[in-house]
């Protein structure tokens, strides 16, 4: 059995990217700041709430997509469905475009930090390291590469578009449970991003994955993307897109759309709202959890339902699992996992003291 980690956004904090309150905040800038922009403005009524939303200093910014999904299962007005629909992805795209943007100002400040997270090797000496992510950044991806770890992230395939390398995985590879990880090499990392990411999209009526690939450096990646997103006629010549797409041409001159992944919100994987990223990747951290032995919790406040549930069936199916909460914030067993506390424990440090303070495992 390997060890796990399970990534919330405090893994990322060290290294240059915001925690949900300083996010929250460039969030509601950045939207009421363009309300009025092509693209963004929409009808009244739903103006007038999406204004009201992002003004509220007790909502986050999940919150605020939250009830913006609300209002769109509620609404009974078909000339207004395409628009609640539209405003969600716009608000879940400006996620994207803050990430990025923290991305492309702090890729110094990142590269400069990765030596301090090598510790991670530590961890995957014996069986793959399994790494349950709910963030979107690409800084885990960073670690690895600066670590010479290899990944892999469940796709079989490859396709290239404007010179970037993809991995892709497509619909029926999903379909009959065709996923590519390492299963008994040691020094790798099996990576799956259950909440979308920067790197990840989709593509096609089918919603095949693609993925960002690039080992060469630790951002190469990331400056695979900024050639991806550069060379999108939506984009180049905007600050901010009007579009949750990037566009590009195939071989044959037929523009092609990629779907940008990034989830967020209060109704994640369920029946009431569909997301382009669909469910996939938490699908496969629902059966792949159980190649885990040890999950070391890390950065996650235990503010996502659907993640809260699937770890205490995990925990409950054998005594010998053990959950490690590694947050600095948090200093009792969450209220969900009590009644299994002999199996849980907790460690008040960051990422960095953690890989540390295991460096002689």
């Amino acid at each position: 059995m390997s060890n796990g980690f399970l990534l919330g956004a405090g893994a990322s904090y060290e290294l240059g990217m915001p925690l949900v309150d300083e996010l929250s905040e460039m969030f509601k800038k950045q939207l009421i700041n363009a309300i009025s922009l092509p693209g963004y403005n929409s009808p009244g009524p739903i103006r007038k709430l999406a204004l009201s939303l992002l003004e509220d200093p007790d909502l986050n910014y999940e919150d605020i997509i939250g009830r913006l999904e609300i209002e769109f299962f509620r609404n009974r007005d078909n000339n207004l469905h395409n628009e609640w629909h539209w405003i969600i992805k716009k608000y879940n795209d400006a996620i994207f475009w803050i990430l990025y943007d923290i991305h492309s100002r702090k890729l110094e400040f990142i590269d400069a930090q990765l030596e301090l997270f090598k510790s991670i090797e530590k961890f995957c000496t014996t069986s793959p390291l399994w790494v349950f992510s709910l963030n979107h950044d690409l800084l885990f991806e960073m670690i690895c590469t600066a670590t010479q770890i290899p990944m892999k992230f469940g796709m079989n395939g490859k396709k290239e578009i404007y010179g970037v390398n993809f991995e892709t995985l497509s619909k029926e590879e999903m379909n009959s449970n065709r996923f590519s990880f390492f299963t008994k090499e040691k020094r790798t990392v099996n990576l799956v991003k259950m909440h979308g990411a920067l790197d990840l999209f989709t593509e096609g009526n089918n919603r095949d994955y693609l993925k960002i690939v690039n080992s060469n450096s630790p951002s190469a990646t990331f400056k695979d993307l900024k050639h991806i997103v550069e060379t999108d006629m939506a984009t180049k010549n905007n600050k901010i897109s009007f579009s949750p797409l990037i566009t590009y041409f195939d071989n044959d001159g037929v523009d092609q759309f990629l779907m940008k992944t990034i989830l967020s919100g209060k109704h994640k994987f369920t029946d009431k709202i569909q997301h382009d990223s669909g469910n996939w990747f938490f699908r496969i951290f629902e059966g792949y959890i159980n190649h885990v032995k040890s999950l070391y919790v890390i950065g996650y406040s235990f503010g996502d339902e659907h993640i809260n549930i699937r770890l205490c069936d995990w925990i409950s199916f054998s005594a010998s699992r053990k959950l490690i909460i590694v947050n600095p914030g948090i200093g009792e067993i969450p209220l969900q996992f009590r009644h299994l506390k002999d199996q849980c424990s907790i460690m008040k440090i960051g990422f960095r003291d953690f890989l540390h303070q295991n460096s002689s495992r």
